[in-house]
């Protein structure tokens, strides 16, 4: 263990004393010089690669997950199984009081604009605070009496989604007295 130390802290120094060699203009030539700047550039460009597959794929995986999650409401929106969706929505959501308001509004929502046949992902949007991960994600789907715009806002944790908000908007909802539950 003790050769291994010793081997790292020559091959740091010997890394070290180069690097000054080089960019102190003391020995070395400028081609030598131009040689580290394009490894040090194509590094950088490796780095910058790296950084936007991973922000790219964490998209890509937000989305399907959110899409998995809609149509998951939506099967319970047409079931008649309100309270599912409270018991699976964010803790804040799911208050004592919040939950029956919402299911009253899911109830009249279901009411007045029948069952949710298909929906298409408009919008993605995604946070990260503080307060933890969300994702925003707005459709445009068709009812059985028409077409509406509903807009989800996720909580995610270990790769599961809760939902926190929910927003519907049609023209066959304008009558519709009871609005749900919004945090300020």
């Amino acid at each position: 263990m003790g050769d291994n130390l010793r081997i790292e802290t020559w091959l740091i120094r010997t890394a070290t004393m180069t690097f000054i060699d080089n960019t102190s203009g003391v020995g070395g030539s400028m081609s030598s010089k131009l040689a580290w700047w394009k490894w040090l550039l194509a590094l950088t460009i490796i780095l910058l690669l790296i950084l936007m597959w991973r922000c790219g794929t964490g998209l890509i995986q937000d989305r399907a997950l959110a899409n998995t999650a809609v149509r998951q409401s939506h099967q319970e929106l047409n079931a008649a199984r309100y309270d599912e969706i409270c018991r699976e929505a964010d803790e804040d959501f799911a208050q004592e009081g919040k939950c029956e308001e919402f299911t009253k509004f899911l109830e009249a929502v279901h009411a007045k604009m029948g069952t949710a046949d298909s929906e298409t992902l408009v919008n993605v949007r995604l946070y990260a605070t503080t307060n933890g991960n969300f994702i925003m994600t707005q459709y445009m789907t068709i009812f059985a009496q028409g077409s509406a715009t509903e807009t989800f806002t996720w909580v995610k944790s270990n790769s599961r989604l809760r939902l926190q908000r929910y927003r519907i908007q049609s023209s066959a909802l304008d009558g519709l007295s009871i609005l749900p539950t919004q945090k300020p």
